[in-house]
């Protein structure tokens, strides 16, 4: 290690220390300690004094920020002790890479010089020689795995080497086992550095064949069936899906695992699979090389075995009798492993609702070669009983704490219940306010208590407030042109606000809506919409056009009722105008058991006054409101327009409907919607007004038919809309990346008429397939559907292709 030169010191230098960090090591060394003239004790009252305290060659960091760290002034009396204290606290600040404490005498006093050489900053960092891991890619790792080297930060050798061993990881993942990754530290300027990562991607490696050896039981194709993560490539054994036909460490971890509980699930208690051997070969051409990778397999099967004695250790917090009916396994049954891990979810959730946190069960097995069964012990290691501590917040840099908090099933000194730590967590993803919360809060001792923990839910907040100014083309509304501001978390504290105005061929929309979830800070939603809207519905095929217009206000409160369930109660006032529906040829239809019934407007008067009342119940349990993969929803309200509620209209309007999602991989998942409803007029309301019927069609009905072309015709083809309808609707998911989802559906749906019974042989089909993207930012679904209309009516497209957006339900 070289000692930096110095200047030449005067005889009664009092001594230097000397500090040089070299990579990991630092040394710090006392050079020469001269003795005091006369012997007086540093710091004593005879002691020299400090004539000044100086910072020499540094270059960025300012003077005063380093003297913050010396506890010596001017005109302190000399003490070696402090200044040593002083040069160590210096040092930990960790911004320097070399310092020097330089004592001299002076015409007052002491001279402390502090001389510094700075930590080199990163000013640059790049990535270089890689086509199969973008710098966007890597970026996104570093972070996930918060490892980013940031601008303006340190120069640190260990965390580039850490940066290395990532991007490593990245290729391997993508059949880069050959790649290299170096970084390379070049100065740029006075204390900066360039920091590169220079690539060198080699060859790309794929399974070329698996093969096992040893197995007699089980067949080669069946145990590499139990290897979902890794396949031989080739396109019928889809080895080329996922990646799967590239090998790491990781993947093959996991199959491992796979293999050692497909045999255990089976009976056979010691069985090993060994470690592959792996053997390259070269491939491909010399402009594109390859390597082939052959996997060899050691398999030791042994004997099956079934159940022997069993018994339970360690289980003081439950009885035995209900916990052995968990385990669904007899003395003298086949060996299932698979029953066992069922039993300790159950039991995990059991505990966690108890509060023991730190529950974890295993089972203990002692294989009997003579007997050809295993004895079994139920080991639980129970630990305390935990409570709740501090319940924080991070991440919530806009919304306000207590709009999270108040949506938590936890509170602070409660048993910390592992099954409202879910619920809440279903909760705050549900808001929408944040991106979903995937993994479990920070969980810290608590400083309240040995049995206590804090809990620190971390969200990531998105973008809640939209402002969107444009135009499109709709199958309802035709062209137009549209700006609206919208927030579904107005000033972080939870209330929504939506400005909307539109205007078009067909259409007029201009409305103001604000919703309080929390009134008063209680669990009351308070919510008024004020609107006016007009809309042209084109004559289409069957459907006879008209232009309906509404101008109007609701006010909406609703309350809280038990976990996931609101219970909901809106009041509206609309003035209704209908224009444009020409009378003229109409024609009168008689449904058996039904009065006469005219199909259009009833009297003369275009004008209709709805004074309604809506009480509705809402059970909501979906993991995302915007791209839901688990979880029901369950919907009914009912509407009761008129009658002593005023107006010029009177019918009651009951309606249901429920939705599914039942998650199936990590990546894919069922979604099902039934939905239905009959409306009916009363008192001096006879017959319900054209625009109050049933029509079905459209992308969030039935995808492959226009809007409003689906339900009952008259004798001359002419669409009469229904008093009642039942929709279905069915999706299967594939999630590519979180903003963009695959999917497969089916819609069936009718419309019927007074009196008919509702037939499903009517019902109108149609599937397909169907792409939506997420745009980011406004966080609207955009979507692509193509359908096919099996059951079909003779004026109904076979097929049809749709651009929409949203969602269907």
């Amino acid at each position: 290690m070289k000692i930096p030169a110095h200047k030449a010191a005067s005889p009664v230098e009092r001594g230097r220390w000397y500090c040089f960090a070299g990579g990991a090591l630092t040394i710090l060394a006392l050079l020469s300690v001269a003795p005091v003239a006369h012997s007086q004790e540093a710091g004593s009252s005879d002691a020299p004094i400090v004539q000044s305290v100086n910072v020499s060659q540094n270059q960025f960091l300012q003077a005063e920020t380093l003297l913050y760290y010396v506890s010596t002034k001017a005109g302190d009396r000399y003490d070696e002790l402090r200044l040593k204290e002083d040069f160590r606290r210096m040092w930990d600040t960790g911004f320097l890479q070399d310092l020097l404490l330089d004592v001299r005498d002076g015409a007052k006093g002491k001279i402390v010089n502090f001389v510094v050489q700075e930590r080199r900053r990163v000013q640059i960092v790049d990535y270089r020689g890689s086509k199969a891991v973008t710098t966007s890619n890597i970026e996104d790792k570093l972070k996930e795995k918060e490892a980013q080297i940031k601008i303006d930060t340190f120069y640190d050798p260990a965390r580039a080497r850490k940066v290395e061993s990532i991007i490593k990881q990245m290729l391997d993942e993508k059949g880069l086992s050959f790649a290299t990754v170096k970084h390379d530290a070049k100065n740029l300027g006075g204390a900066g550095v360039q920091l590169s990562f220079v690539i060198d991607e080699g060859p790309k490696t794929k399974i070329k064949e698996i093969a096992f050896e040893g197995n007699e039981v089980f067949s080669d194709s069946q145990l590499l069936w139990e290897m979902k993560k890794l396949k031989p490539a080739g396109f019928w054994n889809l080895g080329w899906l996922g990646g799967k036909s590239t090998y790491t460490e990781e993947k093959w971890g996991e199959a491992q695992a796979k293999l050692r509980d497909f045999y255990l699930a089976n009976g056979y208690v010691t069985a090993t699979v060994g470690e592959p051997v792996l053997n390259y070969r070269d491939g491909g051409s010399a402009k594109k090389p390859q390597k082939w990778l052959s996997l060899k397999i050691p398999v030791t099967e042994g004997e099956q075995y079934r159940i022997g004695e069993v018994k339970f250790e360690g289980l003081t917090v439950f009885k035995e009798e209900p916990i052995k009916t968990l385990f669904k396994s007899q003395p003298g049954d086949m060996y299932d492993e698979s029953k066992f891990k069922k039993a300790y979810e159950k039991l995990r959730d059991l505990y966690g609702s108890q509060g023991y946190f730190q529950w974890t069960g295993f089972t203990k097995r002692a294989p009997d070669p003579a007997r050809k069964v295993v004895d079994l012990v139920i080991s639980m290691e129970e630990d305390k009983r935990y409570y709740i501590g501090r319940i924080k917040f991070a991440g919530n840099d806009t919304t306000r704490d207590k709009v999270i908090r108040r949506e938590i099933y936890m509170n602070e000194g409660d048993v910390f219940n592992t099954e409202a730590l879910k619920a809440s967590i279903r909760r705050v993803n549900q808001l929408g306010y944040f991106k979903p919360m995937e993994g479990a809060p920070d969980f810290q001792p608590s400083a309240l208590g040995d049995d206590k923990l804090d809990v620190t839910f971390k969200v990531q907040e998105q973008n809640r407030n939209q402002f969107t100014f444009g135009g499109g083309v709709s199958g309802l509304e035709g062209t137009f042109l549209n700006a609206s501001f919208s927030t579904s978390n107005f000033l972080g504290a939870g209330e929504t606000l939506s400005l909307y105005a539109q205007t078009g061929k067909r259409t007029k929309n201009y409305q103001i809506a604000v919703t309080e979830p929390y009134f008063l800070d209680r669990p009351i939603t308070a919510g008024v919409d004020l609107f006016k809207r007009k809309i042209t519905y084109d004559s289409y095929g069957t459907f006879v056009g008209y232009t309906q217009g509404g101008t109007g206000v609701t006010a909406t409160t609703g309350f809280h009722f038990r976990r996931y369930s609101q219970i909901f109660l809106s009041y509206s006032y609309e003035v209704v105008t209908i224009e444009g529906l020409n009378p003229t040829g109409t024609t009168t239809v008689t449904t058996p058991g039904t009065p006469t019934y005219n199909p259009f407007l009833f009297g003369t008067d275009t004008n209709r006054h709805e004074s309604r009342i809506s009480p509705s119940f809402v059970h909501n349990t979906t993991d995302s409101p915007f791209a839901p993969r688990a979880g029901v929803k369950y919907t009914t309200s009912l509407q009761i327009a008129g009658g002593i509620l005023g107006g010029t209209v009177n019918y009651i309007r009951p309606d249901v409907e429920g939705i599914w999602y039942w998650p199936h991989t990590r990546r894919t998942a069922l979604g099902v919607r039934v939905n239905a409803a009959w409306i009916a007029p009363y008192g001096e309301s006879q017959r319900l007004p054209y625009y109050q019927r049933y029509f079905l069609g459209g992308e969030q009905q039935i995808r492959g038919y226009n809007i409003r072309t689906v339900g009952p015709v008259d004798s001359v083809g002419r669409s009469l809309g229904g008093d009642k309808f039942v929709l279905g609707n069915a999706e299967y998911y594939f999630d590519i990346i979180s903003s963009l989802r695959f999917l497969f559906f089916f819609d069936a749906g009718q419309a019927y008429l007074e009196g008919e019974k509702i037939d499903l042989s009517k019902l109108r089909t149609s599937t397909g397939a169907e792409i939506r993207f997420t745009m980011p930012v406004i966080n609207i679904p955009f979507r692509l559907i193509y359908a096919i209309n099996p059951n079909r009516d003779s004026f109904q497209p076979s097929s049809a292709f749709k651009f929409a957006v949203g969602t269907t339900f």
